[in-house]
């Protein structure tokens, strides 16, 4: 039984990386059926009074007219990969829904082992819904693929570990994909005063080769230090869960999940 990646496409400037990622992820998994979604927008026009309902359905109809075109390109650049990516791509069928972004994926994200997405933008309120949708309607692991970042990934995975639910729910699923990777490396945190922490029992009853590193917990921002950790050890994949604390918490104090989803320049597989 083949497991299912959900494609979500919001931009079509970020379709091919987010392709490439389902074609990479399939491989690490050993073959999947890849869906490719893009969801159009409904733009329902509002009850209104006579003497504004003519400017208002004129502005409704041009948006209405500017979701065709956003949808059209995407599946212009979903057709455009197909024809480069060639044989591989068999394993992928776009599939198109009506609908808000939230119902959706939260619907047919549900369906899947795994979704892809783009990480949230904070100029761009579709693909941020999207993202959320994805990451707390689903209860599904989440990829997502930074605009630059290679696809090629899997070969040195670094898992931020830190003792909790989240935690553990993101490196379950990403089992299967350290199979084939020749580098795993666990990094965590460790406050003063604190017992030295050891390889996460989760790990080593799975028999995970791993090294550990340990981070000082208050010497900077944990997560620019995490990041930095993962380019020192040369990761292509980072593993990790998603807000310890709720969005909101993060969003005022800061947070692991908010920094990397901001400046994190390689793939992150994450778990809510």
């Amino acid at each position: 039984m083949a497991d299912v990646l959900l494609v979500v496409l919001v931009r079509p400037d970020r379709a091919p990386a987010l392709l490439n990622a389902a074609l990479r992820m399939s491989d690490l998994v050993d073959c999947a059926r890849i869906n490719v979604l893009g969801v159009r927008e409904p733009n329902p026009i509002p009850p209104l009074s006579a003497e504004v309902l003519i400017d208002e359905a004129a502005s409704v109809l041009a948006g209405r007219a500017r979701e065709g075109e956003r949808i059209t390109a995407l599946k212009t650049a979903y057709d455009r990969w197909v024809g480069e990516a060639g044989e591989r791509a068999a394993i992928t069928r776009w599939v198109e829904a009506e609908g808000s972004a939230a119902a959706v994926v939260g619907e047919r994200g549900s369906r899947a082992d795994m979704v892809i997405a783009s990480a949230p933008a904070e100029d761009d309120h579709l693909v941020r819904q999207t993202f959320r949708t994805a990451l707390f309607g689903t209860g599904r692991p989440i990829l997502t693929v930074p605009a630059n970042a290679a696809t090629a990934f899997g070969r040195c995975v670094v898992i931020a570990w830190r003792d909790d639910k989240q935690t553990a729910r993101a490196v379950i699923p990403a089992l299967r994909c350290l199979t084939r990777a020749e580098q795993v490396h666990v990094v965590t945190g460790m406050a003063d005063r604190v017992e030295r922490p050891v390889m996460p029992r989760i790990l080593v009853e799975h028999g995970v080769r791993a090294d550990l590193h340990v981070l000082p917990i208050g010497a900077g921002p944990f997560g620019q230090m995490l990041l930095d950790k993962a380019h020192a050890l040369g990761a292509d994949l980072l593993v990790m869960g998603a807000y310890a604390h709720s969005p909101l918490r993060e969003l005022i104090l800061g947070g692991v999940t908010r920094y990397m989803l901001t400046h994190a320049d390689l793939p992150i597989l994450m778990r809510h």
